[in-house]
């Protein structure tokens, strides 16, 4: 009860300068249409291409639309957003939860205050949200685990870069890669046991080596100092590093330039930052298990816009809201190249409109 009167006493001192907050449109006061807010896990290119998706669910369904990148990608930047925005009265909220176990019940008492709240990328299960929109990721962390037992048939070692190992997303990824490579039977859902983070774990009756684990807080700067370190440490038996987050693999393709070992050992990828294309493109990345942001912020929107126009959200039973992506290869890398060009264009120029910084 203390905890849910400190929310309500917050929001009512932030309702007098909620509109003041930085990257809102501040039309709410003038124009009628319902308010939503899209919130990613943190500055990166990958949210750009969400953002033409929020753009054209917003006016494809009759709202405005919020978007916020937590400059530090920080779980305290988050609640502080969503306090603001919950004393402008929006009528829903899309979060890509950065810590889940720590915010779920913050998200629970604004859910209880009658906001909906989807998240998104990466979920909050323990929360009593709407629904979660996105991918399975430890499907795609199953994926990612074919790929590096292709990328590697005879056995070899490799590391795993990623911001934070309690973000839902991380966690589910790397035990997808772990339970493949272990010969688990196949599953869509991740099955909720983690394989604690240690060093040089056995995989496969030792025919791969899991390294180590390298995370950064969601710091690319760091996350590029700790693929040099690893790549420093480990350079005689490393024979693969895939990165988990949408940064994550350009940090490593930056510090294998940097100390001239491009050829040394194989890239893995998540997603499609631009590095990461040209470098499939040229060779150098394997190849890379793409999501599909744009989807992430049209679907997002779509439902919470469908719920303040009292409309059926069309939310499925189990409340995952399935958006399937596929694997980047130099197959047809040209083929959808194209397309993510124009949704960075497009989410750059929504972002330039709200006066948005940008990755």
């Amino acid at each position: 009860m203390k905890s849910k009167m400190c929310v309500f006493a917050l929001v009512l001192l932030l309702a007098f300068t909620a509109m003041s907050w930085a990257g809102g449109r501040g039309e709410a006061a003038v124009d009628e249409k319902p308010t939503v807010a899209f919130m990613s896990n943190g500055p990166y290119e990958f949210w750009v291409y969400a953002a033409a998706g929020v753009e054209q669910a917003a006016e494809e369904f009759g709202v405005n639309a919020e978007f916020f990148m937590p400059p530090g990608g920080l779980p305290e930047e988050q609640q502080r957003f969503i306090e603001a925005m919950v004393a402008r009265d929006v009528a829903g909220i899309a979060i890509s939860v950065t810590d889940p176990e720590n915010l779920a019940p913050f998200l629970n008492e604004i859910i209880e205050m009658g906001v909906p709240i989807v998240t998104h990328d990466s979920d909050a299960p323990a929360s009593n949200r709407l629904a979660f929109v996105g991918m399975s990721n430890y499907a795609a962390g199953r994926t990612a685990g074919r790929t590096i037992r292709e990328a590697l048939p005879d056995g070899g070692n490799f590391i795993v870069s990623v911001g934070r190992l309690d973000a839902q997303n991380a966690i589910e990824r790397r035990q997808g890669i772990i339970d493949e490579l272990n010969g688990e039977p196949d599953a869509f859902f991740y099955p909720g046991t983690m394989t604690p983070d240690r060093p040089d774990i056995a995989l496969g009756g030792g025919k791969w080596t899991l390294i180590d684990t390298i995370v950064d807080a969601g710091d690319p700067i760091r996350a590029k100092s700790n693929a040099e370190d690893a790549i420093l440490r480990h350079r005689e038996r490393l024979d693969l590093m895939i990165g988990l987050w949408s940064y994550s693999t350009p940090a490593i393709i930056s510090a294998a330039q940097d100390a001239g070992v491009m050829d040394e050992f194989i890239i893995v990828a998540f997603d499609q930052e631009e590095e990461v294309l040209q470098g499939i493109k040229d060779g150098y990345v394997y190849a890379s298990m793409a999501q599909d942001p744009f989807m992430y912020g049209y679907k997002s929107v779509e439902i919470l816009a469908k719920i303040a126009h009292g409309q059926d959200p069309g939310i499925p039973d189990d409340k995952f809201v399935d958006v399937p992506a596929p694997v980047i290869t130099r197959e047809n890398i040209d083929e959808v190249w194209d397309m993510f060009r124009q949704q960075l264009a497009e989410g750059r120029q929504f972002l330039d409109e709200l006066g948005i910084d940008q990755p």
